[in-house]
């Protein structure tokens, strides 16, 4: 699963879109080797995009989703293997965290697993879901929720089986 992630071309993201209608327009998040972005990374300055991803999803541990305020996986915001209905407030095991903040995730587990990003407080609003084929975004600038809201302003997530995702997913 891996290699394939590693393999992806650059055209992915055009054949997702038109599988998956407008869920990301065509300036969406660029997933794995597939991000051309020239943005240096927070993280490493001579490391490529997708090299420092590669190598935070190679030291990452499985069951979790890793937030980041810089674009390329650079910047640790916070890891959770638990759901949380708001991001910005005190508790739970993301917290802190402004709208807007998060500009690269990741995202390790199981096979059959998914998180389900909401652009709502509580599980509400919008959903996108990533499974483990979308291992991380090295960019959400320009991603968009279905219903326009930008990616970027998550504000909670629920772990939930790849099945029900039905045709969420950001691309």
């Amino acid at each position: 699963m891996r290699t394939t992630m590693l393999r992806m071309p650059a055209a992915f993201a055009t054949l997702a879109l038109a599988v998956l209608g407008a869920v990301v327009p065509a300036t969406g998040a660029h997933a794995s080797t597939a991000s051309t972005s020239s943005t240096a990374s927070t993280a490493s300055p001579t490391a490529t995009a997708s090299e420092t991803c590669e190598n935070a999803w190679r030291n990452a541990r499985n069951g979790y989703l890793h937030l980041y305020s810089g674009y390329d996986c650079g910047g640790h915001l916070a890891s959770t293997a638990t759901n949380d209905p708001d991001w910005g407030d005190s508790s739970g095991s993301v917290h802190g965290v402004a709208v807007g903040a998060v500009k690269s995730l990741l995202f390790k587990a199981s096979s059959g697993l998914a998180v389900e990003l909401h652009a709502g407080t509580g599980y509400t609003g919008s959903q996108v879901c990533l499974t483990r084929s979308e291992s991380y975004l090295t960019e959400l600038d320009g991603a968009k929720f279905p219903d326009g809201t930008p990616l970027d302003a998550a504000r909670s997530h629920r772990w939930t089986w790849a099945s029900a995702c039905d045709d969420r997913f950001p691309g």
